[in-house]
C-alpha cells in the first residue's frame, strides 16, 4: 500500500474526466454531477493555460476596474478593460485592445493584491483566456474564443449548478437535462481549447501524457453528443 499520493493539475483534470466518463456510461447518469465536474475541469484548464511557467497571472485577489496596459515584445503599448457581456449578469470579458501612449504612471490601477494563497476567480480566468494580454506567453500562443451565448451558458453553469453543489443547502431542485449536457459540452470544449489550442501547456509522461488526455476528452465529447442525440428533453431532480 502506498504511503502517500502525489497529485498535480493534469491528474486532477484527468480524474474529473474519468468521473464524467463513468456517469455517461451508467444508467441512470447523474447529469448534475457531469456538469459540476465539467465546471471544475474548465476552471483547472483555464488556470493551467494562463499559468504558463509562473503564477503571475493566476494568483491574487483582483480588485478595481480590471484595467491593464501591456506590451508584447517591441509592439505598441495596449490597454484593455472590463466590459459587460450581453445577456450576462456576472460573466464579463475584456474589451478589444487599443493602442495608448504610455503605461500607467502610478500604482493606482494595480488590479490585484498578490498572494499565492488566492486563486483568481472563475470569471476572471474566463475573461483572461480570451485576451492576448494574458495568453500570449509564447510566439505560438493563441487565445480562446468564447461567444456571448457560450458566456451565458458558462454563467448558468457557474451560478446555478456549480454554486449549488459547492454551497449546498439541503433542498430539492431540478434542471433540464439538455441544458446540463449543453453547458457541460461547452465547458469541456473550452477546457480542451485551453489545454491544447493555446499552445501554453506542456504535458509530461510522468503525469498525464498528452495523447491520453486528448483521447479522453474526445471520447467524452462523443459520449456527450450521443446523450444529446438520444434526447435530453427531460428534467433531472436532486434533493
Amino acid at each position: 500500500m502506498r504511503s502517500f499520493e502525489s497529485i498535480d493539475n493534469h491528474r486532477l483534470i484527468y480524474n474529473g474526466l474519468e468521473h464524467i466518463e463513468f456517469e455517461l456510461c451508467r444508467q441512470p447518469a447523474s447529469y448534475f454531477r457531469i456538469a459540476r465536474e465539467a465546471h471544475q475541469i474548465l476552471y483547472r484548464s483555464l488556470v493551467g493555460a494562463l499559468k504558463g511557467t509562473a503564477n503571475i497571472a493566476v494568483t491574487g485577489k483582483p480588485k478595481g476596474r480590471r484595467e491593464h496596459r501591456y506590451q508584447l515584445g517591441n509592439g505598441p503599448i495596449k490597454e484593455i478593460h472590463k466590459e459587460s457581456v450581453a445577456g450576462c449578469n456576472f460573466a464579463w470579458r475584456f474589451s478589444d485592445p487599443v493602442v495608448v501612449d504610455s503605461f500607467f504612471q502610478s500604482d493606482v490601477n494595480e488590479t490585484s493584491t498578490r498572494s499565492d494563497d488566492f486563486l483568481i476567480p472563475f470569471y476572471d480566468a474566463l475573461a483572461m483566456i480570451q485576451t492576448e494580454c494574458f495568453v500570449h506567453q509564447f510566439v505560438q500562443s493563441q487565445e480562446v474564443t468564447i461567444t456571448d451565448q457560450e458566456m451565458k451558458l458558462m454563467e448558468w453553469l457557474h451560478e446555478a449548478i456549480r454554486n449549488e453543489y459547492e454551497h449546498f443547502v439541503p433542498r430539492g431542485y431540478s434542471a433540464p437535462i439538455e441544458n446540463l449536457l449543453l453547458t457541460s459540452k461547452v465547458a469541456l470544449e473550452k477546457a480542451l481549447a485551453s489545454l491544447f489550442h493555446t499552445k501554453n501547456v506542456l504535458f509530461f509522461d510522468h503525469s498525464v501524457p498528452q495523447k491520453l488526455m486528448r483521447d479522453k476528452f474526445d471520447n467524452i465529447l462523443r459520449l456527450t453528443d450521443s446523450h444529446l442525440n438520444v434526447g435530453g428533453k427531460a428534467t433531472e431532480h436532486s434533493q
